[in-house]
């Protein structure tokens, strides 16, 4: 069965019951107040005729008490007819019987009987009205609240029809779009949003933030690839071709180390690649944990490790002390690794600056080298997957975005600045991650 004839159902498994109790109480109380009305009514012609009957009042009063065009009675003394009003005599001979008053239907007449001891003689007062067009009102009024209960039942199943339709239309297209998306593929499929609900309309831009994401990811992973291809081939097929030359071309020893060494630089390349790949899964996982750390030693300890393997370079240093933050320091390290390793081989007048600074709300770690800066066009562009600065360089391209990557996993930035002559990056931390 489907959700909307379930939510149908339930409409109707909700509302039918409260209609029906409804009618219930709604006949319940107009029977009782027209059956109060009736015997109300006959009480009063009752204490009429009793009157007009103990103080021999001339019969031809009768005519003219209040609802005697409907009322009719009997009177019996001692079991016996002694007056009649608007029915056969005798067709309430039996009723006189009882030994006290109460109220019966028989057949169109609503009749209360009454009996007194009056002068030694037992009279029976048999009063009756005639109810034939109330007993019609009634059947018309049950009638008419059935059938229109029918007609209601009818619109809440047409009414939860319309609604649940819908309601249910939007999620109906997620579905269709979805199918669509399976069998043909991604490209420019959207939810068309509607103002059906709030909720609804949530869910459809949901889907619509997801259907950008994944769109944007297959992009990704294309164009992933295509770079991951054009990396592993180039250097597979320098190593290809060294062993080539190795095997059919070298004669001396010096030929053979040669062609080695370059096909285990190239191999080495590949084993980069590899491993800088699996860096970033790891890193988009998010599977670190942060701890309270000094960024300040953290610094130091990179640039001295720079500074054992550039001895022919200047570094410019101005930390401030304890600068404390929570992070994670393999994470951290990595990043200003690589962004003092590029400003180290790229520097043009032998001098690297590294300054550390923080203030109430930020860190900064600046570190800047002098040298020809990065073209307009590509400064947009340098922390992207596989983007490099200069066509001869031998490196990945995966070097800044991971930093990039890395320092926005800590809520933070990186820009890169051209400053009088120097290229700068600015590695910028929030005081705290919250």
């Amino acid at each position: 069965m489907s959700v909307k004839r379930k939510i149908n159902l339930l409409y109707l498994a909700t509302y039918v019951p409260l209609i029906l109790l409804l009618i219930f109480l709604l006949i319940f109380y107009v029977y009782r107040w027209k059956k109060s009305e009736i015997d109300s009514g006959i009480i009063a012609f009752y204490n009429d005729l009793y009157r007009i009957y103990t103080q021999k009042i001339p019969g031809s009063a009768f005519l003219s008490l209040p609802g005697s065009d409907k009322m009719a009675f009997e009177i019996y003394k001692n079991g016996k007819l002694v007056s009649s009003f608007h029915v056969s005599p005798g067709s309430f001979f039996g009723l006189q019987e009882k030994n006290s008053a109460g109220f019966a239907n028989i057949e169109e007449y609503r009749v209360y009987v009454r009996n007194l001891k009056i002068n030694d003689d037992l009279v029976s007062f048999v009063v009756a009205q005639n109810i034939a067009s109330e007993l019609r009102f009634f059947k018309f009024f049950f009638l008419f609240l059935f059938s229109g209960t029918g007609v209601v039942i009818m619109l809440i199943w047409l009414f939860g029809e319309k609604i649940t339709g819908k309601l249910l239309n939007p999620v109906g297209q997620i579905g269709m779009i979805l199918q669509e998306i399976s069998k043909e593929g991604i490209l420019n499929r959207r939810i068309d949003v509607k103002k059906t609900g709030e909720e609804i309309s949530k869910l459809e831009e949901a889907v619509n933030m997801s259907l950008d994401k994944i769109e944007e990811l297959i992009n990704e992973i294309e164009t992933i690839s295509l770079n991951i291809a054009h990396e592993l081939r180039t250097p597979l097929a320098v190593a290809k071709s060294s062993l080539e030359v190795a095997l059919f071309n070298a004669k001396e020893p010096s030929d053979f180390i040669k062609s080695i060494t370059n096909s285990v630089e190239e191999l080495n390349r590949v084993i980069e690649l590899s491993n800088a790949l699996l860096y970033i899964s790891k890193l988009e996982r998010g599977s670190y944990t942060f701890e309270k750390i000094d960024l300040s030693d953290l610094v130091a300890r990179v640039v001295e490790k720079y500074m054992t393997i550039h001895k022919n370079l200047e570094f410019q240093l101005e930390f401030e002390p304890t600068v404390t933050f929570s992070g994670n320091e393999m994470l951290l390290e990595s990043a200003i690794s690589c962004l003092i390793d590029n400003a180290c081989k790229n520097t043009t007048d032998k001098s690297v600056k590294i300054a550390l600074k923080h203030s109430e709300d930020k860190i900064e770690v600046l570190i800047s080298n002098n040298g020809i800066p990065i073209p307009k066009e590509l400064r947009s562009r340098i922390f992207d997957k596989f983007a490099t600065t200069d066509k001869q360089s031998r490196g990945i391209g995966l070097g800044l975005y991971i930093s990039s990557k890395i320092v926005s996993f800590h809520h933070g930035m990186i820009r890169y600045e051209y400053e009088n002559g120097n290229n700068v990056f600015r590695l910028i931390l929030p005081m705290s991650l919250t």
